[in-house]
């Protein structure tokens, strides 16, 4: 752009200088004005797009204003509402935390200890909605319906749940088994806020409502599945999730107790593992 400026002031120069031109001195002072101004071989008039002036010399054109690459660059901007599907999948352990046996008999002993690494957690939202909270979508409100199921892998194998006089009780098997669990499935309402504190990055917190679908003591071989009542139909709890490119790592903790009062053992659900965000 300076060897522009030079080139087209030494024209300008050597133009006003030469004695061809003399007679228009007043035409060549009229240069700064607005609007078509000729001097000669030399004229200045407004751009088409009246954002420059072209300055022509001999039949060159010369315009002078800003270069095109010195325009604003957009900002790349996304929907802010957008649709989930099958997002938010959990994968990871189950224990039972808290587990108070108040009410049962010393013989009962703790029936309801589970074994972590068998215990199994999934979860995943088959449809949602997620909401931007800025442009460029660092913080973000997401919600949908979220399907779970637990597995509670009871570490005493000879025995089963039942219920008898209005409480989850355990009841002997006529012989061990390969295992005995407690499965519960649900539906949930999960409200999360996340936020992106670097790119990539996210750390998110949720809370969420799950409604029992059904429970049901399991234990085989030969398989055998019952229905168990006492289960809370309603829960509540929160969570978190860290994750980097989609992979990361959640914890959920069942702030509802998982039986009914007076139903079963007073216990808390704690869930933990891998997530993965589509």
């Amino acid at each position: 752009m300076n060897k522009r400026l030079v080139f087209t002031g030494l024209f300008i120069l050597l133009s006003l200088c030469a004695p061809a031109q003399t007679a228009d001195s007043t035409a060549a002072d009229s240069l700064g004005r607005i609007g078509d101004v000729g001097t000669g071989p030399v004229t200045m008039r407004r751009a088409a797009d009246g954002e420059g002036m072209i300055l022509e010399v001999a039949g060159f054109g010369i315009t002078l204003g800003q270069a095109a690459g010195g325009e604003k660059q957009q900002v790349k901007s996304y929907p802010r509402v957008c649709g989930l599907f099958f997002d938010g999948v959990e994968l990871g352990f189950n224990f039972l935390t808290g587990a108070d046996y108040a009410g049962y008999p010393a013989e009962a002993g703790d029936f309801l200890d589970v074994k972590g690494g068998n215990s199994f957690h999934f979860g995943i939202t088959p449809v949602g909605l997620s909401v931007a909270l800025d442009r460029k979508r660092r913080f973000e409100f997401s919600t949908g319906l979220r399907y779970t199921v637990d597995n509670y892998r009871l570490s005493d194998n000879s025995i089963t749940l039942g219920r008898e006089g209005g409480m989850i009780v355990p009841l002997p098997l006529d012989e061990k088994a390969d295992k005995s669990k407690l499965r519960i499935t649900s539906l949930g309402i999960p409200l999360q806020f996340s936020f992106d504190p670097v790119r990539h990055l996210r750390v998110a917190v949720v809370g969420y409502c799950d409604f029992t679908l059904g429970s049901n003591a399991i234990y085989k071989k030969p398989k055998e599945k019952s229905s168990l009542s006492g289960v809370n139909p309603f829960r509540f709890g929160f969570g978190g999730s860290v994750s980097y490119r989609g992979f990361g790592l959640y914890v959920r903790y069942g702030v509802t107790p998982l039986f009914k009062s007076g139903a079963g053992p007073a216990c808390h659900p704690v869930s933990f593992g891998v997530c993965v965000f589509m």
